[in-house]
């Protein structure tokens, strides 16, 4: 009986010096402000990404078949994108990662949001908007993340720093949508409307994963989210007479690109989650609108040079920085690393 005290004592002391060194890892800032860095470049070339995806898999945004397709084509993204991850999750911790290691409610919860709602909606608006304007109206999921954390976190209490950095956010939309001239107004529910939804969900899923990664392993988190979410918007779209026509090779290796961006990005994100502040890290995504904003003028020859894309940018990019800039962010931040 002394034993078996002495050797669960152990192992809970080897438990809590592991996680220590994990801890003291991702707080280094070589090492998470790289991580960021990678995470944002991967998100913002997901723009550009997917739409060409379209084209190479024959989804017309005017046929019937056009939503069960982007559905279809969102859950292979996603089903291997969380293949991918716990592969290599078992690779890195050198133990093959059973479902029974992770919370089956957690994953149920955190694929609705972060999979199921967020990309559904995504690849459903990409097909009714421009790359740039997708990646603009995408990064106010930054605002929405910080006015959820102010509920669910006491130390990211919503003030009135955050209320002046939301209206200058929110204004980049009101500027992208309604200010470029005549030919450019008006607002798709399925394009502008269900990437704003997205945005949405994919703060919500911010948030919520914030609390489940202290309960899980990260990686695995992700990875099983996305596998189960992948497959039931693969199933919808299925069912609903959804289809991938790959018109060259070169399809399949752009899936396989999207996948990979998934899971490294997500991943990592998750992961730096658990060891840094919503609002710490969410600063750093108002560079993805410009990855994606560049990435859309490069690969998919969009006129980006035009003033609303220029001025709904800078708004976008002043009010996370107004949010988030502050000295006691910057105190925080500090005594962190």
């Amino acid at each position: 009986m002394v034993e078996d005290m002495a050797t669960e004592d152990k192992v809970t002391s080897d438990h809590l010096d592991l996680e220590a060194q994990r801890r003291e890892f991702w707080l280094r800032p070589y090492v998470w402000l790289p991580c960021v860095f990678l995470c944002i470049i991967l998100w913002g070339s997901a723009f550009p990404a997917v739409k060409t995806g379209y084209n190479l898999f024959a989804i017309d945004s005017t046929s019937h078949t056009a939503v069960p397709s982007l559905l279809l084509f969102a859950g292979s993204r996603f089903s291997l994108a969380g293949l991918l991850t716990l592969i290599v999750t078992s690779i890195l911790d050198r133990e093959v990662r059973l479902p029974k290691q992770i919370n089956w409610r957690d994953i149920a919860i955190l694929s609705v949001f972060q999979t199921i709602l967020q990309y559904g909606l995504f690849f459903i608006s990409l097909s009714n908007t421009t790359g740039a304007t997708g990646s603009i109206l995408a990064s106010t999921s930054s605002f929405m993340a910080i006015i959820l954390a102010g509920w669910f976190f006491p130390a990211d209490r919503f003030g009135l720093t955050k209320v002046w950095g939301c209206i200058l956010g929110f204004g980049g939309v009101v500027v992208l949508n309604l200010m470029g001239g005549p030919q450019n107004w008006g607002f798709s529910l399925m394009g502008e409307g269900f990437m704003l939804i997205s945005a949405l969900s994919t703060a919500f899923g911010n948030v919520i994963s914030k609390k489940m990664t202290e309960r899980n392993h990260p990686r695995l988190l992700s990875g099983w989210q996305f596998v189960l979410g992948g497959c039931i918007l693969m199933l919808i779209g299925g069912v609903t007479g959804g289809r991938l026509q790959a018109t060259t090779p070169w399809a399949w290796i752009l899936l396989l690109y999207l996948a990979a961006l998934s899971s490294t990005a997500f991943s990592l994100w998750t992961t730096m989650l658990k060891y840094h502040s919503v609002s710490k890290l969410s600063i750093f995504k108002s560079l993805i609108p410009i990855v994606g904003t560049v990435g859309s003028g490069i690969f998919l020859r969009e006129d980006v040079l035009q003033w609303r894309y220029i001025l709904a940018l800078i708004l976008v990019i002043s009010g996370i920085i107004v949010i988030n800039i502050k000295p006691t962010t910057i105190k925080q931040s500090v005594s962190d690393q």
